[in-house]
């Protein structure tokens, strides 16, 4: 029997409740749905063996599915995108009878995530050792986004692993800053041990996961990235994004 070789893949959390935008997965932007925007933009980077979407609509699902995707029905009471990856990608190696390697955690709402950033991200976490990693975009030190609590801040140590995330400006002093991308990837071992870690305080006052592991000891690869990634928060990024597409600044 031919050894099965390792597996990376791709999970999108896409569930339709959103406080500030609901259904937004679903929302038309230039003749597709959102959640297809995402899933098109993860396969043609071609790092992925399997690109799933764990999501609590049917109807995600089958857009999802006619993107390419694999869709999986995950528990919509789940807290957060970790979860309901963990809850898919179970279900994905049950189906299978399988074991993942790695996986590459995609937010839902970021169409226009770029290849090179999901390439970026799949270089770091094959690297003997590591367990998490993340990306980050360097900032010019009069760039006014340092100051929009919506802006996650992260700095570094000389190693390149995160000291700590923040929506504060950090450092405190003026000068060029880290704008983290909320992109993450897993070894497989390193995903099912977050899933069992309590929150913590840190945690709970910047309303910043990634902390939570942090204090838990883990430590988090940071990439650096110069593309941009534009989300859908609000209907206004959505007109936002229409726009941009319609003046072929976006493709």
């Amino acid at each position: 029997m031919a050894e099965a070789h390792p597996q990376l893949i791709g999970i999108i959390p896409a569930r339709l409740g959103s406080v500030r935008f609901p259904g937004k997965p679903l929302a038309e932007l230039g003749g597709e749905t959102v959640i297809e925007r995402v899933v098109k933009r993860v396969l043609s980077a071609g790092v992925c063996d399997a690109v799933l979407v764990a999501t609590d609509d049917n109807r995600i699902a089958q857009a999802a599915e006619r993107a390419g995707a694999e869709a999986r029905m995950t528990d919509p009471k789940l807290a957060n995108g970790t979860l309901r990856s963990h809850a898919a990608l179970v279900q994905w190696e049950t189906d299978l009878k399988t074991e993942a390697d790695w996986i590459i955690n995609i937010q839902g709402d970021e169409p226009f995530v770029h290849p090179e950033q999901l390439k970026k991200l799949a270089q770091l976490i094959r690297k003997p050792g590591a367990g998490i990693a993340t990306l980050a975009r360097p900032k010019s030190a009069n760039d006014p986004e340092r100051e929009n609590p919506n802006r996650v801040k992260v700095t570094c140590d000389l190693n390149g692993s995160a000291l700590y995330f923040s929506r504060s400006p950090i450092p405190s002093s003026p000068g060029p800053w880290l704008e983290h991308v909320g992109l993450y990837a897993f070894s497989r071992g390193a995903l099912e041990a977050l899933t069992h870690l309590h929150a913590t305080e840190l945690e709970k006052r910047e309303r910043l996961e990634q902390l939570r592991w942090l204090e838990h000891g883990w430590k988090i690869a940071v990439g650096r990235t110069e593309h941009l990634t534009h989300a859908v928060d609000t209907p206004e990024d959505l007109i936002h994004l229409q726009n941009l597409l319609e003046g072929g600044e976006l493709e």
